[in-house]
């Protein structure tokens, strides 16, 4: 075969395929893939949100991670994202679902969907009682949103953290100056004046305790309120003294010496125990107030049905 014919051949296999090429992109069936691959991903979306409803999130967050895998730049992706954290925490699973919000919300991402994002990270950490985390989280969002949908939530929230955390001052501080005109405003004003009317708890000096149970075993746990545990110690102490002391007199110096190490053990530990004691007695009175204070005023958290109150102004699809 000549040079020329050769050329001419491949030649022809080239304008035969950009013939075949223009024949396949106006065929029938390139509509019908583009069309499959438009519904496959309105298939899963669909199905997730079905399963969301139903209240089987486990199933929900598989989907929805399906989807993401699958069309990571689809339009409803943040939704989907948003959807995610949600499941997580109607699964109670809250540490993850603050990992998830917490590593996809972008910093220049400035839609609403971010917005709630960023204020789930407060609202787990409040729901999980770690209020100082909250106020931390609460004092983030309003840095990033100083005005918008969920200011004024965060802000009475933030102020409730700070109560049940103990800081009455700043919580105090932060309702003064509470926008009358917000939907909270009522609640806030109570829990002000509840904050005003009641007194704080008087808290017992562990130091105090330690110093009464030295000068008399029993006495520091009765001060921080354990009866029974300073009538134990009393009786404790009393035993092993009034042995040591009977050994003693009996001439028995290695039983007395052996009754006095133990009772020296005895006496210590009691010391210790009355101030710990007292740590307890504080710590279960101010958890009694912050659990009234949580029952009384914390909002419910925001679900997926709440977070499309017209209330919050929130711009959501989903």
């Amino acid at each position: 075969m000549s040079l020329m014919q050769q050329h001419t051949r491949a030649w022809s296999y080239q304008v035969l395929s950009v013939v075949l090429g223009i024949l396949w992109t106006c065929s029938p069936f390139t509509p019908a893939v583009a069309q499959a691959d438009t519904e496959l991903d309105v298939q899963v979306y669909t199905l997730g949100l079905h399963l969301f409803h139903l209240g089987d999130y486990y199933q929900a967050m598989t989907e929805f991670k399906r989807f993401s895998l699958l069309f990571p730049g689809h339009a409803r992706q943040s939704a989907t994202e948003l959807l995610i954290g949600l499941a997580l925490q109607e699964e109670k699973q809250y540490d993850a679902a603050f990992t998830h919000w917490q590593h996809w919300r972008l910093p220049d991402d400035t839609t609403d969907t971010a917005r709630v994002a960023a204020f789930k990270l407060g609202e787990l950490r409040f729901v999980q009682g770690q209020y100082r985390q909250a106020i931390l989280q609460w004092q983030d969002f309003l840095q990033r949103y100083p005005e918008g949908p969920l200011v004024g939530r965060t802000q009475y929230l933030l102020s409730l953290s700070w109560a049940l955390d103990g800081q009455r001052e700043q919580a105090q501080s932060l309702l003064a100056a509470f926008p009358a005109r917000d939907p909270l405003a009522s609640q806030a004003l109570a829990l002000q004046t509840e904050l005003r009317s009641t007194p704080e708890p008087t808290f017992k000096s562990p130091q105090t305790a330690g110093i009464l149970s030295g000068v008399l075993p029993g006495a520091g746990h009765l001060y921080a309120g354990k009866p029974w545990q300073a009538l134990t110690a009393l009786l404790l102490n009393g035993v092993f003294l009034a042995g040591a002391a009977y050994a003693f007199h009996d001439g028995l110096e290695v039983t007395g010496a052996i009754l006095l190490f133990f009772e020296s053990g005895w006496y210590l530990g009691g010391i210790y125990s009355a101030m710990e004691a007292t740590r307890a007695t504080n710590r279960q009175q101010q958890q009694d107030l912050a659990a009234h204070l949580k029952a009384t005023y914390a909002p419910p958290p925001l679900t997926f049905h709440a977070l499309q109150t017209p209330a919050l102004g929130l711009r959501l699809r989903f």
